[in-house]
């Protein structure tokens, strides 16, 4: 495959470092990237550009925030690229593009596991010892493409939500920095089916997915802590305000409280939180 034009598509931080990799190695062989619309966020209200729309306008490449799939299909057929490489983009693309371009996905799971919008979060949820990145060649439907390339990475006592996000978003950039270079570049692809029958699917996170229940067992509701520290947060509902809890341990089979964020205010110690109240468990 000669490869002149790349597109790419991605929203949250977790796409900047392969946008950071691929713009080192390829330069203006990216031709344009594609982005969420600036969005409202925050306390402030203010309106604030994706990380992916930052760093592309430092580079001066031409930013795209197109509102729906017809939008999308248009602009990528003007273009007329080679390879689009999409990470955490946030919308599927229609069977015209895919049929018609390769198009690389860059997904946070070891597929046909965790096929969906939060496999990060879900493998803690499922108290899972491993995950990792999966390159594949995108098709009309969710993560079900074929398999171009995988690694895996053994999650550990200490990580969190946060800290696989974080060596995944590296893992993915070399990955697809160098199976651009080395595979695909070189017509060297080995594209292998998924299992279907082996799929698992996770959903998007939602406000009352991270309540801390009580009654859990001592390792569901470690699990839960992990899954969502260090945001956005599980939280229990106690003298009916929200208490986060970002880092807890397991003691002689009982939970121990390591970190706090109550509402409105910073991180704290949990031991630094009983000085001035009561206890949460």
């Amino acid at each position: 495959m000669q490869i002149n034009k790349i597109i790419f598509m991605g929203t949250p931080g977790f796409a900047l470092p392969t946008l950071e990799k691929l713009y080192l190695e390829f330069g203006s062989q990216i031709k344009a990237v594609f982005t969420k619309p600036d969005a409202i966020q925050g306390r402030g209200h203010k309106l604030l550009s994706t990380p992916i729309k930052k760093y592309a306008l430092s580079k001066n490449i031409p930013v795209f925030e197109p509102h729906n799939k017809k939008e999308i299909t248009q602009i990528i057929q003007k273009i007329n690229p080679d390879l689009v490489i999409i990470i955490a983009y946030g919308m599927i693309l229609e069977k015209d593009i895919t049929d018609h371009y390769f198009c690389l996905n860059v997904h946070a799971s070891l597929l046909p596991k965790y096929r969906g919008p939060s496999p990060i979060n879900s493998v803690f949820l499922n108290q899972e010892t491993e995950t990792g990145i999966t390159l594949m060649q995108i098709n009309e439907k969710m993560d079900e493409g074929d398999i171009l390339l995988q690694q895996k990475i053994s999650i550990n006592p200490l990580d969190n939500a946060g800290t696989i996000h974080d060596k995944l978003a590296l893992l993915g950039a070399e990955l697809t920095s160098d199976y651009t270079k080395n595979n695909l570049a070189k017509d060297n692809l080995n594209p292998q089916k998924q299992n279907h029958q082996q799929a698992t699917y996770c959903q998007k996170i939602k406000t009352q997915d991270l309540e801390l229940n009580l009654k859990m067992s001592p390792t569901k509701f470690l699990a839960q802590i992990k899954a969502f520290a260090p945001y956005p947060g599980a939280y229990i509902l106690h003298h009916e305000k929200r208490i986060k809890i970002l880092d807890a341990k397991i003691t002689n089979h009982k939970i121990e409280i390591l970190q706090v964020k109550p509402a409105g205010k910073g991180l704290m110690s949990y031991e630094n939180y009983c000085k001035g109240n009561a206890p949460l468990i």
